[in-house]
């Protein structure tokens, strides 16, 4: 099995070179051969998933001949499931570019930036040592660079580049400066024997370790004060987009998640994780409801749920933070790949007839019907189905966001039919659903449980879970509110702020030159 890891993680590349060296001459072959390598990488990684559950985790070494450690990948539980979501997007990705991008110069572009970007990624996910996955992170951001630069002529598109490397040499410099750090006094860190006692220290140097990780992380992920970056790549390519927001962000979380030994030594960076993702949650989530496009509000709603992403691993809850960048992943690459149908759908949802005006009691019956019955259910659910004792913090954090989300619906449905029908409705629909949900939050957290880092959790992780409670029921709640009275004035105020906050400015245009074939197709037109 090693050197099929060997080969899952080299596939992708050999796209790559492909695409590179076919150029724009048969982009049609180019791509098919990319997604073909990609879905055979996906194969394997199947057949990898399952060795790894009945026999254990796989691994290939390079050793010096004095036994030193130089290089190492290795597939355990969380590096499968990671795996399976690289490649499992970059799959359907691909195939989706193959008439997307049917007979676009720049397809074998796009190829050759994919095949980078998965292998880069599968080594985030896989790597053995600390400087591997340095090496495999910043290979990663600069394949990014590469696809938002697809169409390079389009000013947006520059600005985006420009925005995201910036904010990605900043993160890069950060990890480095970790790294080196670590290096010189440990030498090449194993990844998968790290035992959190030993970083456990109060040493200047320590500290500093772990914040640079953290900045590394929240740069990645268009956390505060690293969020404009994101915002401005609405310029690129649909599929591009689909593996920025389900795979590239994901990156802090990973991060964060592999070097928990390190990062959970210091209380000062497990804070610093903590208050940044709390506070993009609430960002991205109250400008994300100013936003009228599509894709803009796609944007936002990722940052917010990177800020959950983050803020789990600001509180030690690493199987948490694992199964929502995996949920989320999957989630935004489907929406963003059918985001070209979303309008319909709008457009048959305005169609309806319009919910009629609530009175303020029956409104504030509602919503506590929408706040107690999602909590009710999910409290059923956990006494029905039993959760791992190991990792009961985390589920805790994934049923806190369920709970959330229940309410959100639950609200919206009841708006719209008020009534005890709809409510007993509404209750079986989310028993039914909270059974399901605890029980997948217990099979993949009891999964991932033995093979996920140690990591100290802080003796505030149950405070932190209460207070991302509060902050997730209370952005729920903002869009259901009467639009009267106190609350339309805080509406007003809110949306006003969120608009301004959420602008990021345009770059001003540059004039083409005369010599470029839209210039010319411009001129013969007004001709």
């Amino acid at each position: 099995m090693s050197a099929v890891l060997v080969g899952v993680l080299t596939l992708p590349l050999l796209a790559a070179l492909v695409a590179l060296l076919a150029g724009s001459r048969h982009p049609h072959i180019v791509g098919r051969f990319g997604a073909a390598a990609t879905g055979t990488g996906l194969v394997f990684v199947c057949l990898i998933t399952l060795h790894v559950a009945v026999h254990g985790s796989v691994s290939a070494t390079l050793q010096s001949d004095q036994g030193t450690l130089i290089a190492q990948v290795a597939a355990n539980r969380l590096g499968a499931v990671l795996l399976l979501l690289v490649y499992g997007v970059s799959t359907v990705v691909q195939i989706f570019a193959l008439r997307y991008l049917a007979c676009d110069s720049r397809s074998a572009w796009f190829t050759a930036g994919t095949g980078l970007l998965t292998a880069a990624s599968a080594g985030l996910m896989t790597s053995g040592t600390l400087i591997g996955l340095a090496v495999c992170w910043t290979l990663a951001g600069t394949a990014l660079c590469l696809l938002l630069a697809t169409f390079w002529e389009l000013p947006a598109a520059r600005d985006g580049v420009y925005r995201t490397a910036a904010a990605f040499a900043l993160g890069d410099l950060a990890l480095w400066l970790a790294v080196g750090l670590l290096t010189v006094q440990w030498g090449n860190i194993s990844l998968f024997d790290m035992d959190p006692g030993r970083f456990d220290d109060s040493s200047l140097t320590l500290v500093a370790v772990a914040g640079l990780i953290v900045v590394a992380a929240l740069s990645r992920s268009a956390q505060i004060p690293f969020h404009r970056w994101l915002p401005a790549t609405l310029a690129a390519p649909t599929p591009v987009s689909a593996l920025l927001h389900a795979g590239v962000v994901n990156a802090g979380g990973i991060l964060l998640v592999r070097l928990s030994p390190i990062v959970s030594g210091s209380a000062v960076a497990m804070g610093l994780a903590f208050v940044a993702g709390t506070l993009t949650v609430v960002y991205g989530g109250v400008v994300m409801l100013t936003k009228s496009d599509i894709k803009g509000s796609l944007v936002n709603s990722t940052m917010a749920q990177m800020g959950f992403m983050i803020l789990t691993c600001g509180l030690g809850l690493s199987a948490a933070a694992v199964f929502h960048l995996v949920g989320h992943g999957l989630y935004k690459a489907t929406l963003f790949l059918s985001s070209g149908s979303v309008i319909a759908k709008h457009r048959q949802k305005a169609s309806r007839p319009t919910a009629q005006p609530l009175t303020t009691a029956r409104r504030a019956a509602i919503q506590l019907t929408g706040l107690l019955l999602p909590a009710g259910a999910l409290f059923i659910a956990s006494t029905v189905v039993h959760l791992p004792h190991g990792e009961h913090g985390s589920a805790q954090a994934l049923l806190v966001f369920t709970w959330a989300t229940a309410v959100a619906a639950l609200t919206g449905w009841l708006a719209r039919s008020p009534g005890v029908p709809a409510v007993l409705i509404g209750a079986g629909a989310l028993l039914v659903g909270a059974i399901a949900a605890v029980a997948l939050v217990g099979a993949v957290t009891g999964f991932l449980a033995p093979d996920l880092p140690p990591v100290n959790v802080p003796s505030t992780s149950s405070l932190g879970i209460v207070a991302v409670a509060v902050i997730l029921g209370a952005l729920a709640l903002l869009r259901q509110a009467p639009p009267s009275g106190r609350t339309a004035r805080l509406q007003r105020v809110l949306y006003t702020k969120a608009l301004v906050a959420g602008y990021v400015p345009a770059t001003r245009p540059h004039a083409m030159p005369s010599n470029h074939p839209l210039t010319q197709q411009l001129t013969g037109a007004r001709k």
